[in-house]
């Protein structure tokens, strides 16, 4: 019974909430998390005892569909009811002020490792773009607006309900997943208001790094090249990465690797080696040493599991 309490409670800390009910959690991959009808009531004994502010290690985006509260995120308090959208980016310092009526979440939370995992769309940085601290972590949003919201969360609780039976089921869930993130960004355009009108000099630095890892990763491996290029030193590079998504620069540069060798194995009559000459390893030995240290399996099982 202790072993499955403390089970239950990581699930809780995973998603950024609290209560004693775990019906509304839904996940089968990892860094993926699904929150339907959470209610937070304003006598949870379990949440008052966790009042005090802590950091976020995930995207979090909650929409509330009932209920009032008050919440601190980045030492800014905000008031939160029926139709607000809550969003939280990873380092985001949260606490719950008050609740004055019991409030009804539902919402998605992910890491920056699950995107890496199903590959980041080309428009990354459009869709991401609410995120920065220029923009409010609140958007007041019609209802018509919650109910879509609603809709494509019921779809992924139904996709991920399915995962493990329908032989395409994770692909057709981070579909779905994919197809949240673009209607939130479109709401975006209405929604999202400007609270600073430039980034800041950490947030203009990880978007250019961004930038230059998308294009050079399959040449350029190494973090001092990039913060070379950059003007910074590598370190300052790396602990300015690591505040901001959780993962130093390095690992970023590998994560982008190994994304696209897992694509070409997959999705590319290559062979092993050509796939090695394509992303500007020495050979394909050091190719495959590679890739099974930063996966646990060599190129060739990998390519085999996916047939």
């Amino acid at each position: 019974m202790e072993g499955e309490k403390q089970k239950v409670d990581q699930v809780r800390q995973l998603a950024d909430l609290s209560h004693d009910r775990y019906k509304f959690i839904h996940t089968v991959m990892d860094g993926f998390v699904v929150i339907q009808n959470h209610e937070i009531k304003a006598n949870d004994e379990w949440l008052k005892q966790r009042i005090e502010s802590r950091r976020s290690e995930r995207m979090s985006i909650f929409i509330v569909t009932g209920g009032e509260a008050r919440i601190n995120l980045n030492m800014q308090d905000y008031n939160i009811k029926e139709n607000t959208l809550v969003l939280m980016s990873p380092n985001t310092i949260m606490s719950m002020s008050s609740i004055k009526k019991s409030c009804t979440l539902s919402g998605v939370s992910f890491t920056i490792d699950f995107m890496s995992e199903i590959g980041m769309p080309e428009d990354a940085t459009a869709i991401f773009s609410f995120f920065s601290s220029r923009f409010s972590p609140i958007w007041n949003i019609e209802k018509e607006d919650t109910k879509l919201i609603n809709q494509l969360i019921q779809r992924l609780v139904e996709h991920t309900a399915k995962y493990a039976i329908h032989p395409f089921g994770k692909e057709i869930l981070i579909h779905n997943f994919f197809i949240f993130l673009y209607e939130l960004a479109a709401m975006s355009q209405q929604y999202s208001k400007m609270i600073r009108m430039n980034f800041t000099r950490q947030e203009r630095l990880i978007i250019a790094f961004g930038n230059l890892a998308r294009e050079q990763f399959r040449e350029v491996r190494t973090v001092k090249k990039y913060a070379d290029q950059l003007n910074v030193s590598a370190k300052y590079l790396s602990e300015i990465v690591k505040e901001y998504s959780g993962k130093n620069a390095s690992e970023i540069i590998n994560d982008l690797v190994i994304l696209e060798a897992k694509f070409l194995l997959s999705r590319s009559q290559l062979s092993i080696g050509e796939i090695a000459d394509n992303l500007n390893f020495s050979d394909q030995s050091f190719f495959g040493k590679y890739f099974k240290r930063h996966t646990g399996m060599s190129p060739k099982a990998y390519r085999e599991s996916e047939f």
